[in-house]
């Protein structure tokens, strides 16, 4: 399943019946000509009907983009049936490219004994309190507040209102979800999404902190499917 190049949409989406957007991310770490590409996916809500086509979706996207890494940001599952979605979600991700991921508000309240289980009969990895080592660069699933590293460090969280914790730990690139751009979107300015960001400080794509950089999913998924201007989408992050 090839996704199509996505210009204009109709801006109401209902379900997964729209294509998922790979939304393109470029972050300069100093990595002195390597590069490496992340795949974050936040905000899976597996669970009901539309899980299928989203897991299909988000298979496809690792397929055209070949990244070194998938991360799964959280809100993984809605209900405990979305259960083995994941397990086969992860299946069939592990057979393109690592995968590493992190709980969500929704999947401690669906149990993070079974959910950290899913992932890893699946083939993934638990990075929640763990760390992935990747050339010169360290992707936490934790704020780790080490003076002592040297690694470029990223952290895959869930909420983005970590960023300012992040930042004063140290890490250079914070990967989030958890808002869905608040799905009804009917202005963006300085890539902040409205009405959403008068609610929510970093209610946007893309954020600066002194030198350190947040990029935050509008989500592949949500628990109520209905969005206006806000396509579902996944990051491809290409870290130089």
């Amino acid at each position: 399943m090839k996704l199509p190049k996505l210009t204009d949409r109709f801006p109401l989406e209902i379900g997964t019946s729209a294509p998922l957007l790979i939304r393109q991310e470029s972050v300069h770490l100093g990595l002195g000509g390597e590069e490496l590409k992340l795949l974050f996916a936040s905000d899976l809500h597996l669970g009901g009907r539309r899980s299928l086509r989203a897991i299909e979706q988000l298979v496809a996207a690792v397929t055209e983009t070949k990244p070194n890494l998938v991360l799964l940001g959280g809100d993984l599952v809605d209900f405990r049936w979305g259960i083995p979605l994941l397990e086969s979600c992860v299946l069939q991700l592990v057979a393109q490219a690592p995968v590493w991921a992190i709980s969500g508000n929704h999947d401690v309240w669906v149990g993070m004994t079974a959910m950290r289980r899913a992932v890893e009969t699946g083939g993934g990895f638990w990075l929640e309190e763990n760390s992935v080592k990747l050339s010169t660069i360290r992707i936490d699933g934790f704020v780790d507040h080490d003076p002592t590293s040297r690694a470029l460090r990223i952290l895959c969280a869930h909420n983005p209102a970590v960023f300012s914790f992040a930042v004063a730990a140290g890490y250079s690139l914070v990967l989030a979800g958890h808002l869905h751009g608040c799905q009804w979107v009917f202005w963006e300015r300085l890539n902040r999404l409205y009405p959403g960001a008068w609610f929510y400080r970093w209610n946007g794509l893309r954020f600066e902190l002194n030198n350190a950089t947040l990029i935050v999913s509008r989500g592949m998924g949500d628990t109520l499917p209905v969005r206006w201007n806000c396509p579902r989408e996944v990051i491809l992050c290409n870290i130089f």
